[in-house]
């Protein structure tokens, strides 16, 4: 009996939160705003079919993982456009209760884990089966709740730099590995050593087995492994003021960050749009299994997000968050063009150029006094994930090779193709960024999609930018160099 009044409560709840949604996406959506809430949905499955086949190493599910995640860069785009609102008006029908579902299953499964996480730790899930894959899996799931080799050598970086020493000169990804409680499965092998002729990646047998010999010499880095501090300096500067302050955990940190510049966004929007982000935000799971992780990526989010979303409103403080961003993490530095370009179209020259002396004074600010420590240091370690010889990884084109369909042992090929669809995507940008503003973010991570390496968190993010960006305020075309805000509920199509 109590067990039906439990059920029959919960059954009462989620209605009670379903009729709520309902009577929110009536009145607040528009086509395109409901299309973003599908495109969550869509990513998720690209993650998970994509994370789920690496970790099986089942070549279909990683290939159609990447399949999936393309679907989502062509929703993003529409996203994007403005004319997409009257192209799909007559579509509502259907868009609505998508949305409508998706949001109030991904709160309720949200807020499930996020409770049974809490509560009782990873630790809930059986470790043990029966089932090889699904103890890899499971293992696999516990290892995105920790640091990540990325995240572990920040940290040492940023108890170097409280101790006074250079931490481009003294990371140790196998001390940090150890200190820090990580998982060797989360290190980044490269093809060096005793890994030379392996392709396309170690397996978890081997890297295991380097992992046991090099525990017992952890001062001894091994070829092997990477063990640079490839961040620019802002990546153990920002965190380290906290450190200071007591907060000794990395993902505290980027929730500080992270948490009160979304409630700022938040706030901008207009009022009849607010729960929209909000909701939007919540549901992305990606975002808050990245904080979980201490993803690093997580730290340039909130400072390109403000970027974007004040080039019209406060210029010089779009410029000091920007400047952070690219001061703190290289993918940042895929966004400046499309950036540049923005502002040279809603101003002008001058005033462009002004961007680029802010934002080149506050990248100095944070790395020049290690380059002028030791220049060749400080630029091996930022560049080495272009300069190192790294396995094949990633979410993108490059699960062709990975999954074993595609025999290509060189980055050339890949590399080529960034350059190809970053240059393409810069000029396709310039000539119709009047009319499509907000499609810069997507451009900016599209190349990393067909590179050699195309990590998943290069992704995770940028669709809320996009997202801020539209329902704040939206362009259409003055001049043909000017852009002025129109309300994305307004009747002109540009």
């Amino acid at each position: 009996m109590e067990q039906l009044k439990g059920t029959g409560k919960k059954a009462r709840i989620c209605s009670h939160l379903h009729s709520k949604m309902r009577a929110f996406f009536h009145t607040q959506s528009t086509p395109r705003i409901l299309l973003f809430f599908i495109a969550i949905f869509v990513k998720l499955v690209a993650s998970l079919l994509g994370g789920i086949g690496f970790v099986w190493k089942d070549t279909p599910m990683m290939v159609t993982g990447t399949f999936i995640w393309l679907i989502w860069f062509i929703l993003l785009f529409l996203i994007a456009m403005p004319r997409t609102d009257k192209f799909l008006q007559n579509q509502v029908h259907w868009l609505k209760p998508s949305a409508i579902v998706i949001s109030t299953l991904f709160i309720i499964a949200g807020l499930g884990l996020l409770i049974t996480l809490t509560s009782f730790g990873v630790g809930v899930f059986p470790a043990e089966d029966s089932n090889k894959k699904s103890n890899e899996l499971m293992a696999s799931f516990e290892g995105v709740l920790s640091y990540n080799d990325g995240t572990a050598l920040c940290h040492q970086a940023i108890e170097n730099l409280i101790d006074g020493n250079n931490p481009y000169a003294m990371p140790n990804i196998v001390t940090a590995t150890i200190l820090y409680d990580n998982s060797y499965d989360q290190v980044t092998p490269l093809r060096e050593g005793e890994f030379a002729d392996i392709f396309p990646y170690p397996s978890d047998a081997q890297l295991e087995q380097l992992w046991q010999r090099v525990s017992q010499n952890p001062q001894q880095i091994p070829p092997e492994l990477e063990s640079k501090l490839n961040y620019p300096a802002g990546c153990f500067i920002l965190p380290s003021i906290f450190f200071l302050l007591g907060i000794d955990d990395f993902r505290i940190v980027l929730l500080i960050f992270v948490l009160p510049i979304l409630a700022y966004v938040a706030w901008k929007v207009p009022k009849d749009k607010k729960i929209l982000f909000i909701s939007a935000v919540s549901i992305s799971l990606e975002i808050w299994f990245g904080i979980a992780a201490g993803e690093t990526g997580s730290l340039i989010f909130p400072f390109l997000l403000l970027a974007w979303i004040l080039i019209k409103r406060q210029l010089w403080l779009s410029a000091l968050f920007m400047g952070i961003a690219i001061a703190t993490k290289q993918v940042a530095w895929f966004f400046i063009p499309y950036y540049l370009i923005l502002i040279f179209r809603i101003m002008d020259l001058k005033k462009t150029l002004l961007v680029v002396f802010i934002v080149a004074v506050i990248f100095l600010a944070f790395n020049l006094p290690f380059i002028i420590i030791d220049p060749l240091l400080w630029f091996t370690s930022v560049m080495a994930p272009v300069f190192d010889d790294l396995f094949p990884l990633g979410v993108g084109i490059i699960t062709l090779v990975t999954g074993g369909v595609l025999i290509i042992e060189s980055p050339l090929f890949f590399t080529i193709l960034e350059l190809l669809i970053g240059i393409t995507a810069i000029i396709w940008y310039y000539h119709n960024c009047n009319r499509y503003p907000h499609v810069g973010p997507l451009l900016a991570v599209l190349p990393l999609f067909f590179a050699w390496r195309s990590l998943w968190p290069y992704f995770f993010y940028f669709d809320i930018i996009i997202l801020a960006a539209i329902l704040i305020e939206d362009y259409s075309i003055k001049s043909p160099k000017r852009l002025v805000p129109v309300s994305l509920f307004a009747n002109r199509t540009t």
